[in-house]
């Protein structure tokens, strides 16, 4: 029946047969990128064949990805649906969708189309009917001839991995391109003023610049296939990035760095008058990733399920500005984080729920890269300016804020200033807002989220208030922030009957470093929880307070048969080891018995646990291992 819908709708849409009129559609996505091209005004780009494209399509300049990392990006670009309504959003994780969310593709092709992907998933669910093909040969060439296709092509070469390695490795890298590109200069470049300065630094910025002349010329060829089949009178092109730059202070955080994207959308001129697209003009419309599976269902004529929220941007009706889009970031390889945002087209406003953590968290993968060795050189240097300084505070406010047309590098935080009091609140209720009407499944630690949703998916579990009364989950994040907070409404939330209302209540109890007698011994109490991330953020947040002896809690769960507990515990060792007067015997065991159980594996929750040991086991001002009694 959903067929026949579809196949009508394209008819009344395009007046005549859907075969004939249904516009192909190509999607050019390069990786990690914002908007650091030429066409839009970043002095250090030389991108002649997407200024060009630019010239001939739409440049979108408040276009903004819903993670600032690929996989739950991409979850929420084929889903419509926030990845944090799915539980999808921390990175490498496998959950199960509900039957009810249903992959853009799939309708797709349901309406006709040939959809195939070159060839990135990375969605953190699985679902092999998505796309005719997906794969290094996926192309549209492939299709029925005369069918209409949809087809995604992922460009590389700027992935954050394309700076790693020694000059030899790198020069072999783009030894491809050599000829055809001039390197980039470093000492002319305009880096961003939160970076010390360096002649490493510079070099690695300039090699990022150089792997975006190298991907406009990949995105070039990709143009040329459509010309040489003479397919760019029918064919709507999409040229995007899946999220910001893979720097640091860029990639996994919720700054512009990190989540704007350019966006160059080309429509030819037999659809673009029915769509109001001009060839040449800026289009200022604040939009996101949950936008993009309903315009490109409009685009090709097929009915748009009620249940997306987002909006086309890209429509034969007038739509409506947003006000704002909204952004994610959670647990990336073993760095758990849980942060939301909220984007008008003035202000950012940033609450970190974990706000005891640095913005760079230790994370394995990245501190193996050179750019972070660097970075990490000038840690505590004294020459730091305050907007350099900001990268390596020990933890975070609860609340950031800033002025966009002042401060384009987000470096300024408002939260506190009187006069962008009101601006705090209205943006705070607006991401509340946000928070509850997605069902954010993020408020549940990823362990008990697992779980819970074993045979129900995270998506029907958040709807159940019983489960997950999100609006009381709020209210226990809310400590840190909450004006006049007493003791006793602290004690009130850490004896709640709901488990995910007591474990935000303890981290708002380390947040805070809260450690009243009364207090703690309520976090003693909450060792034999029902729910097993709240014993181990209880006896994280009492060592801190100075009772080592619940290091015994954090072991018991670091080997524990459920690999995401495993993780859980892993990381919060990582985070108190040195609140420890040496390394327990039991720790060396389990790190052996990781690294032989992850021997060549790329992902898993056992991997991140074993690297979360290693940042452990490779910090050069680690204590030798003592026999220490901490008590049953």
């Amino acid at each position: 029946m959903r067929n026949t819908i579809s196949i009508l709708f394209t008819i009344f849409i395009f007046g005549c047969s859907a075969k004939q009129e249904q516009p192909n559609i190509v999607w050019i996505c390069a990786e990690d990128i914002t908007t650091m091209l030429g066409c839009y005004g970043d002095p250090n780009a030389r991108t002649p064949n997407l200024d060009a494209f630019a010239e001939k399509s739409v440049r979108f300049t408040n276009a903004y990805a819903t993670a600032p990392v690929c996989a739950p990006s991409r979850s929420c670009i084929v889903t419509g649906e926030y990845a944090t309504s799915l539980g999808t959003q921390h990175l490498r994780s496998e959950v199960q969708i509900p039957e009810s969310v249903i992959p853009f593709p799939k309708l797709l092709r349901e309406a006709g189309y040939s959809c195939t992907n070159y060839d990135k998933q990375d969605y953190n669910f699985t679902d092999t009917t998505i796309w005719n093909e997906s794969s290094k040969n996926a192309h549209w060439k492939n299709r029925t001839e005369g069918q209409p296709f949809f087809a995604v092509f992922n460009i590389g070469i700027t992935h954050q991995s394309g700076i790693f390695g020694d000059d030899q490795t790198y020069q072999k890298r783009i030894s491809k391109y050599a000829s055809h590109i001039k390197k980039v200069n470093s000492e002319s470049l305009q880096i961003p003023p939160y970076f010390p300065e360096s002649e490493k630094i510079r070099k690695l910025w300039a090699r990022y610049y150089t792997n975006v002349q190298i991907m406009d010329i990949q995105f070039a060829e990709r143009i040329a296939e459509l010309e040489k089949e003479n397919l760019l009178d029918n064919t709507i092109v999409f040229f995007y990035s899946d999220h910001g730059t893979g720097m640091p202070r860029a990639k996994r955080a919720l700054y512009d760095s990190g989540l704007k994207i350019p966006l160059l959308v080309y429509v030819p001129k037999k659809y673009a008058k029915k769509f109001n697209m001009k060839a040449g003009t800026e289009n200022n419309r604040m939009l996101s990733f949950i936008d993009f599976a309903p315009t490109i269902l409009e685009l090709a004529g097929v009915e748009i399920p009620q249940q997306l929220i987002g909006k086309p941007f890209i429509s034969y009706k007038d739509g409506e500005d947003k006000e704002y889009v909204f952004g994610t970031s959670d647990r990336v390889d073993e760095a758990y984080e849980m942060a939301r945002t909220i984007r008008t087209k003035k202000y950012r406003y940033i609450r970190n729920f974990l706000s005891y953590t640095p913005l760079l968290q230790p994370n394995f993968y990245s501190d193996k890269s050179a750019i972070m060795k660097e970075l990490y050189r000038f840690r505590n240097s004294s020459a730091l300016t305050q907007e350099q300084q900001t990268l390596f505070q020990n933890q975070r406010q609860p609340e950031e804020l800033y002025d966009l047309e002042k401060d384009p590098h987000e470096v300024n935080n408002l939260a506190g200033n009187p006069e962008y009091e009101t601006v705090l609140k209205e943006m705070r209720i607006h991401l509340h807002d946000e928070m509850v009407k997605s069902f954010d499944t993020g408020l549940m630690p990823e362990p008990e989220m697992m779980n819970l949703s074993m045979d129900l998916t995270p998506y029907k579990l958040t709807r159940n208030e019983k489960i997950y009364p999100i609006q009381e989950i709020l209210k226990a994040c809310d400590l840190t922030v909450k004006p006049d907070l007493t003791e006793s409404e602290i004690i009130e939330k850490l004896n709640h009957k709901n488990g995910f209302v007591r474990y935000w209540a303890v981290v708002a109890i380390e947040c805070m470093e809260e450690y009243s007698p009364a207090i703690l011994s309520e976090l003693d109490k909450l060792l034999q929880d029902e729910l097993k991330t709240v014993q181990i953020e209880a006896a994280k947040t009492l060592i801190k307070a100075g009772k080592i002896e619940n290091i015994n809690t954090i072991l018991k769960f670091m080997e524990d048969e459920d690999k995401t507990v495993q993780l859980f515990a892993t990381r919060a060792f990582e985070e108190i080891w040195k609140n420890l007067p040496g390394i327990p015997d039991k720790v060396e065991k389990i790190y052996a018995s990781l690294k032989k159980s992850t021997d060549g594996k790329w992902y898993g929750h056992d991997l991140y646990a074993f690297w979360s040991l290693s940042q452990v086991f490779n910090d050069e001002s680690i204590k030798a291992p003592e026999k220490v009694n901490y008590g049953k």
